[in-house]
């Protein structure tokens, strides 16, 4: 450890290095399965167009100027 003496000795955190232990084998047995693409769709690809039609309309009733610049 550059700059402290040798008596700041780094003592190992039992928690932490379980947790990297986990992330590791989590990495490795990470698996995809078609019962969850549904949740992936609806999430990757209709909330967000959702969230986009519902400030669109928002925009065109008001008639906000922004709404005209998009065009």
């Amino acid at each position: 450890m550059a700059g402290f003496p040798a008596r700041y000795g780094v003592k190992k955190n039992k928690f932490v290095e379980e947790w990297n232990g986990k992330r590791e084998i989590t990495e490795k047995t990470f698996a995809v399965e078609f019962s969850s693409v549904p949740t992936l769709v609806l999430y990757l690809m209709l909330f967000p167009f959702g969230v986009y039609t519902l400030s669109r309309s928002e925009l065109k009733s008001r008639g906000d100027r922004r709404y005209k610049d998009c065009f």
